[in-house]
């Protein structure tokens, strides 16, 4: 009789090979490791409580349907992109003495240990964007708080823009962890980032500038109706390109830094 599925054997080989694969051994040590952080639990709780307040506002207030997912986006955008960039700042330098000890005693390479940081940093941050606002759209539709004439394409283009923002203050930050000596200074040059792209704009909602995450949030309706006229393979391939631009600069940084 033939065998169906994935044979014991097939799986334990192919557990031993991620176990044997360095940068996969990496991540999940760096993801495993956010999880038992009281300040990435504490962004979860947090995150929740807003989770709750605003779909109360959205079933309350009278207010037009879905407007909880789009208060969640814009604390994505502003308090979300202040939780990573913060985070990344801190994400190397103040690892720098069991950098050294770990690229001395195990066969680490330099270049798997970036990686490892920024994959594990990103995919912590999205795993909270995307729970959360899954969990909205979710409860939305299940209590018939989805406008019936909502074009889905356009939506996931508004939350996968939000998404876009959030690795991208993510790799700011890693870079900055990678370039600074101290993770004040990563830090102060993260928050500078934070400060000209979020905050200025936040407070100035009359500049025209489309780079800018609060721009386009504040654009939101115009995104869900698609007449937001802009060029949208320039806004993509920025919040695209610089990450990976990012992972390029600290690799360069990194296998010149002295550790």
């Amino acid at each position: 009789m033939g065998s169906s599925g994935l044979s014991v054997g097939t799986l334990e080989d192919l557990r031993d090979t991620l176990e044997q694969n360095v940068l996969v051994t990496l991540f999940w040590h760096e993801v495993k490791q956010g999880f038992r952080s009281w300040l990435y639990r504490g962004w979860i709780i947090l995150t929740f409580f807003f989770l709750f307040f605003f779909l109360l506002i959205d079933f309350t207030s009278g207010a037009e349907a879905g407007t909880g997912v789009v208060l969640l986006l814009y604390y994505f955008a502003f308090l979300g992109s202040l939780y990573s960039v913060v985070v990344g700042s801190a994400a190397i330098t103040g690892e720098i003495d069991e950098i050294a000890d770990s690229l001395l005693s195990k066969a680490v390479r330099r270049w798997e240990y970036i990686v490892s940081k920024y994959l594990s940093q990103v995919f912590l941050s999205l795993f909270v964007f995307t729970l959360i606002i899954g969990l909205a759209s979710l409860i939305l539709w299940a209590f018939d708080r989805v406008s019936d004439d909502l074009d889905w394409w356009n939506a996931t283009t508004l939350v996968g823009m939000i998404a876009l923002v959030v690795v991208f203050f993510t790799s700011a930050g890693l870079l900055f962890s990678t370039l600074a000596s101290r993770t004040v200074f990563a830090f102060l040059m993260g928050m500078g980032v934070w400060f000209v792209l979020i905050f200025l704009f936040a407070v100035n909602p009359q500049w025209d500038f489309m780079y800018s995450p609060i721009h386009i949030l504040n654009n939101w309706d115009l995104i869900m109706e698609g007449a937001w006229d802009i060029d949208w393979w320039k806004l993509v391939s920025f919040y695209v390109a610089t990450p990976l631009v990012c992972v390029g600069v600290s690799l360069l940084a990194f296998y010149q830094r002295d550790l």
